[in-house]
């Protein structure tokens, strides 16, 4: 087996499990008593059979040995590492983001999240990246409460904002 062809298994794996969920959750759902000519099960059964089929050819091209190549590489380069140390601060920025957003609010836990990725992507302005996400997420909050009408939670600023 190729180098980088387990990872790739594992990604398609994935993938088809993704697929494999989505027939099995449409399956369980209940439908309307209406007489219709599409139901409301079509589609996902569609995008969950296509998927599992796509991730079925994959893995086939996969285990015959054409991996894929990192893109700016060529066929001769090696393959850096991953860091997983980035990869652990951007999912902590995504779990605290999670944590949060019930707790603090959206202006709060949208403003950690993108200080917590920006720094898992090599930035070292924090205060500066802090200024800028805390003024966007104030925007994008305005925005969606003020003129879409969509309740984003308030949190630490109910009454505020």
């Amino acid at each position: 087996m190729k180098k980088g062809a387990k990872s790739e298994l594992a990604f398609v794996g994935s993938l088809f499990l993704i697929g494999a969920l989505a027939v099995w959750d449409t399956s369980r759902t209940e439908l309307p008593a209406l007489n219709m000519t599409v139901k409301p099960t079509l589609f996902p059964y569609i995008i969950g059979i296509f998927l599992m089929a796509l991730c079925a050819l994959l893995a086939i091209f996969i285990l015959r040995g054409n991996t894929a190549i990192p893109e700016g590489l060529e066929p001769s380069d090696p393959i850096e590492k991953t860091d997983y140390i980035s990869f652990l601060y951007v999912l902590g920025s995504i779990v605290a983001y999670l944590i949060l957003i019930n707790h603090g609010g959206f202006i709060i836990a949208t403003t950690i999240s993108f200080v917590g990725i920006v720094f898992a992507f090599g930035d070292k302005r924090i205060v500066r990246a802090t200024i800028f996400a805390f003024i966007f997420s104030i925007i994008v909050f305005v925005s969606f409460t003020h003129f879409l009408h969509v309740d984003l939670p308030a949190g630490v600023f109910k009454g505020i904002l």
